[in-house]
C-alpha cells in the first residue's frame, strides 16, 4: 500500500484514541474534585503541564482557571492537543481513507464530530461533564469496534492497530501523570486520599474491575502502577500495548529499526520497580516513557512513512 495512505490510517487511530483519552484525562481531574475535600485540591493547570500546552494557553487570553483550561482542552481549535482538533484530523485522515475503510466507520466518526463542535465554543459545567465527556468515550470506543470486526486483517490494518496503541499508551502514561502530580502538589495533606485517588484513576481507564480480578486486594499505588505499567494482559496497560505494536510490526516488511526500537522501551518497563516510583521518581520515569514512546513513533515513521510527518 503507498505509504501516504498507511500514514494517514496510522494517524487516524492516533487521533481517535486522544480524542478519547484526553476526555479521560479531564475525568481523571474532575473525579478528583469530588473526591478529595477542597483544601489540598491542586490547581487545574496540570492537565496544561501533561499536555505539554502551558506556553499556548498562555499565549490566549483569559485567566488558567477551571473553566477556561476545560475549554481550551476541550474545544480550542488553536490547541493541537485539543479534543475537537484531535477529531478533526480524524475526520480529514478517514476522509481521505474512505475507500479502503468501512463506509459505517465514516459515519460515526463524523457524526462524533459534528456533536463535539456544536459544544466546541460552549462551557463545559460541571453537571453536564460527566456525561458529555462519557460519551466521547463511548463513541472513540464504537469505532474502535467497528474498525476491529470490519477491517480486512491486512497491512492497513496493522497500521491503524499501531496508531491505536502507541497513542494509548503515551496517554496512559500522561493520565498516571495527573494522579501523581495531584499527589505531589497537595502534600502530605493528601497521603490519607491517595487510595482514593488511585481508585479513581482505574476507573478513568476502565481499569478498576480488572485491577480487581488480577490482583485480588485493596488498591495501592505500588500495586495500581504496577498494573497500569506493567501487566500484559490489561488492554491499556504500557507493557500490552507494546507487546500488540511489536505484533503488528512483526508483520510488516523492512521492521528491523522499529523493532529495534520497541525492543529497548520493553526491557526498560520490564526492568522496572514500581515500588521504586514515588513522587518525582515517578515523574521523571513517565517523562522517559514518553521520550521512548516517541522513539518508536520516529521509527515507525523513519520505516514505513516520510520522516517527521504527520497527518
Amino acid at each position: 500500500m503507498l505509504s501516504r495512505v498507511a500514514r494517514r490510517i496510522y494517524w487516524l487511530t492516533r487521533y481517535l484514541e486522544r480524542a478519547e483519552n484526553t476526555a479521560r484525562l479531564i475525568l481523571v481531574r474532575h473525579y478528583a474534585i469530588l473526591d478529595l475535600p477542597r483544601n489540598i485540591q491542586p490547581d487545574w493547570d496540570l492537565l496544561l503541564h501533561v499536555l505539554g500546552a502551558q506556553e499556548l494557553f498562555a499565549k490566549l487570553p483569559g485567566a488558567a482557571n477551571e473553566k477556561n483550561i476545560i475549554s481550551f482542552v476541550f474545544g480550542e481549535r488553536e490547541n493541537p492537543s485539543s479534543i475537537i482538533s484531535s477529531l478533526t484530523k480524524a475526520r480529514e485522515n478517514m476522509r481521505t481513507t474512505r475507500e479502503i475503510l468501512p463506509s459505517d466507520a465514516w459515519e460515526r466518526v463524523n457524526r462524533l464530530y459534528l456533536s463535539v463542535a456544536r459544544r466546541s465554543n460552549k462551557d463545559l459545567p460541571r453537571a453536564s461533564r460527566h456525561n458529555v465527556l462519557n460519551n466521547i468515550i463511548q463513541s472513540c470506543q464504537q469505532i474502535t469496534g467497528l474498525l476491529s470486526g470490519t477491517m480486512n486483517k491486512d497491512a492497513a490494518y496493522q497500521f491503524a492497530l499501531m496508531g491505536r496503541n502507541l497513542e494509548r499508551a503515551d496517554m496512559s502514561t500522561r493520565i498516571i501523570d495527573v494522579a501523581s502530580a495531584d499527589l505531589m502538589v497537595a502534600g502530605d495533606d493528601a497521603l490519607p486520599f491517595q487510595n482514593v485517588l488511585w481508585i479513581s484513576v482505574l476507573q478513568s481507564l476502565s481499569a478498576y474491575q480488572m485491577y480487581r480480578l488480577n490482583v485480588q486486594r485493596n488498591v495501592s499505588p505500588e500495586d495500581a502502577l504496577e498494573f497500569l505499567l506493567q501487566s500484559k494482559v490489561f488492554p491499556r496497560a504500557v507493557a500490552h500495548t507494546l507487546i500488540k505494536i511489536e505484533s503488528s510490526m512483526q508483520l510488516l516488511p523492512h521492521n528491523a529499526p522499529a523493532l529495534k526500537a520497541i525492543a529497548s522501551v520493553q526491557r526498560k518497563l520490564r526492568r522496572t520497580d514500581c515500588k521504586t516510583l514515588k513522587g518525582e521518581a515517578l515523574h521523571e520515569f513517565l517523562d522517559l516513557m514518553q521520550l521512548r514512546l516517541n522513539d518508536i513513533n520516529r521509527a515507525i515513521s523513519a520505516t514505513w512513512f516520510t520522516p517527521g510527518q504527520e497527518q
